[in-house]
């Protein structure tokens, strides 16, 4: 059984945080951002401008999306060796995606729990998000 998740809304935003909170993975993301923070500083090629040029935009916006992306790979890996401590969290949020009941999504079967959980991180919608915070440090 392959469920569909609906697009991802600010409000989902509430139901997130907690279960980031509870992978205690802020250390992660800090040095994650640390490591990419001079990458993301954009310093126009002639020395002369004030602005960067396209280029060096779309080159900015390109490292700032490559550095949410590893955010994202390394909450997915946090999430994965610690999915106990989030499991109610996570079947809440898979069934409010979903439009299922929470005891819906606790009797998938592994592999249609895994594809669950996968779908969900590679969501265009959690892309931006974690683009949208590695754009900002």
């Amino acid at each position: 059984m392959t469920l569909e998740m609906r697009e991802l809304k600010g409000d989902d935003l509430f139901t997130l945080l907690p279960i980031i909170g509870k992978l205690d993975i802020k250390d992660d993301f800090v040095k994650i951002f640390e490591e990419n923070a001079e990458s993301g500083k954009v310093v126009p090629m002639d020395h002369k401008k004030k602005e960067p040029t396209k280029a060096e935009l779309a080159k900015q916006e390109a490292e700032a999306e490559k550095r949410g992306m590893e955010a994202m790979a390394g909450l997915l890996q946090k999430t994965l060796l610690n999915i106990g401590k989030i499991k109610t969290d996570i079947n809440s949020l898979f069934a409010d995606l979903t439009g299922k009941k929470v005891k819906d999504i606790q009797a998938l079967g592994l592999k249609e729990y895994t594809a669950l959980l996968i779908a969900f991180f590679k969501k265009e919608e959690l892309k931006d998000f974690f683009s949208s915070i590695a754009s900002l440090l």
